[in-house]
């Protein structure tokens, strides 16, 4: 099996300690791990799933791999989530009691990196919004997809207007008119939550 670990990006996660003893989301560590000296991921399009995907991959590889080095330094371990990764206390429990076993072994075998294609990841993503489609919106949810939006959170749209808003939202924010992924991504995912509101 390949082993596509990148040293630098094992060392920049290393100096970025203070910033995960507080805790990052991964699109912030992404961010950070972009800019100078570093200069990782540098030129990866966020917006192609295969690219996001791999972008991913690589990094939560080098968070399970690090975590462990400093568990048994005794330096801490990272509790690992896309929206926050921290650094805490080192545990003594078994780490099958940490619930991330499963996660750790998929992220730890190169061979879910390579064997993975843009299907894959499509066929992935589809069913995490179908899923995501079986439970019930709160109506927070489809206010702050309304302010997202830019749309009166109070009144009532129609699907009519919400395509409008979401096609003239995504031209102004696109990454490749000077937009940030971030921002698209927040408003299709706000797109995402209102249209199955409307349906």
């Amino acid at each position: 099996m390949l082993d596509y670990t990148d040293p630098v990006l094992r060392e920049a996660l290393a100096d970025l300690k203070p910033l995960l003893t507080e805790g990052t989301s991964e699109y912030q560590l992404i961010k950070q791990l972009q800019q100078p000296p570093w200069l990782l991921f540098e030129g990866v399009e966020l917006s192609d799933p295969l690219a996001m995907f791999r972008c991913h991959f690589v990094l939560f590889n080098a968070l399970y791999s690090l975590s462990d080095e400093w568990r048994q330094q005794g330096l801490g371990e990272l509790d690992i989530h896309t929206l926050n990764i921290k650094l805490k206390p080192a545990t003594t429990f078994d780490a099958a009691l940490t619930g991330h076993d499963g996660l750790k072994a998929y992220y730890l075998n190169w061979d879910n990196f390579t064997d993975t294609s843009g299907a894959d990841v499509e066929a992935l993503l589809d069913g995490f919004w179908q899923r995501m489609a079986g439970r019930e919106l709160s109506d927070s949810e489809v206010v702050r997809a309304k302010i997202t939006l830019e749309l009166n959170s109070e009144g009532e749209v129609t699907v009519a207007e919400l395509k409008k808003q979401y096609r003239k939202l995504l031209q102004q924010h696109h990454p490749d008119k000077g937009g940030s992924t971030a921002k698209t991504q927040d408003i299709s995912q706000a797109y995402r939550v209102l249209s199955r509101h409307l349906s």
